[in-house]
């Protein structure tokens, strides 16, 4: 419970340091974002963006160094998540990360869901809603490229991202060998995760502006009893531009990620299958 606390702290002081930082900044922006998907699930998220010059130099490497201060709220029907980051560019090609979340959530009874769940063991879970605090920190590191800065011509845009995070995930209420699940994300421990990232892409100057492929990495739960072989989620990305403000992203995904449950749905235990369908993901973002 001290650790949930103390990351708490850590949150509501880079909360703070974002709120100071908008008196100063150069650049400032929100957007508000519908999200759903076939599995089913939903949630809104509001995201305010403050962007500073920072490190800046000569060149087209250097030029355009800032660093942004990210706050995200996020509410589901079964759960709240608040989070803060920090995203240093260096170089025009690589960013840097730092930032947490915290959150808690609560039972959905129309559709049988639970926002969290506690165990007395690693597997065998019961709701604990509004009982404690989910909290995360996350350090990450991307590399980035876009042809269309080296070619002009708006046919000539391919973007390619890496993204690379170590996370440490957990929830207040949860002992060393106790199990619990946020936002029906499969059964933790508290402890290190690995999250990766890869796609490439072309843009147009169309309203379908963007074609992608993303991968996506995980593996859970390192170093734990609930430890599992990395799984992957393998998504083609579609981004419509109706208006500068208005743009539907839709993401149809296959997955290896597997939630293995009982039949009382106690028991979620991430582990690895054969890839198979996982859901069609839908974001709807308007630029404030």
């Amino acid at each position: 419970m001290r650790r949930g606390k103390r990351f708490g702290m850590v949150i509501m002081a880079l909360a703070l340091a974002f709120g100071v930082a908008t008196a100063s900044a150069s650049e400032m922006s929100g957007n508000l974002k519908l999200i759903g998907s076939t599995a089913p699930e939903a949630k809104v998220e509001a995201g305010y963006t403050v962007k500073m010059p920072l490190l800046q130099g000569e060149g087209p490497l250097f030029s355009g160094n800032n660093l942004k201060l990210k706050g995200l709220l996020g509410v589901s029907p079964i759960a709240a998540t608040l989070s803060v980051d920090a995203v240093l560019t260096p170089v025009a090609v690589m960013e840097l990360s730092l930032g947490g979340a915290v959150g808690t959530g609560w039972d959905f009874s129309p559709m049988n869901l639970e926002g969290l769940r506690l165990g007395d063991g690693t597997s065998v879970t019961v709701t604990d809603s509004l009982g404690g605090v989910f909290y995360k920190g996350r350090a990450g590191a991307a590399l980035q490229f876009d042809t269309g800065a080296i070619w002009s011509g708006e046919w000539k845009s391919v973007v390619m991202r890496t993204y690379h995070e170590v996370n440490y995930q957990g929830y207040s209420n949860a002992g060393t060998e106790e199990g619990w699940e946020y936002e029906t994300a499969g059964l933790h421990m508290n402890g290190l995760n690995y999250k990766g990232e890869y796609l490439i892409g072309y843009q147009m100057p169309l309203i379908v502006n963007t074609v992608a492929v993303m991968l996506e990495t995980f593996v859970d739960n390192i170093g734990t009893s609930l430890a599992t072989p990395m799984t992957m989620d393998l998504g083609l990305v579609v981004n419509f531009g109706f208006t500068e403000k208005l743009s539907l992203m839709v993401i149809p995904q296959l997955t290896t990620r597997h939630l293995a449950g009982d039949d009382d749905g106690n028991t979620r235990v991430i582990s690895r299958q054969d890839l198979g369908f996982k859901r069609v993901a839908a974001m709807l973002n308007y630029a404030l």
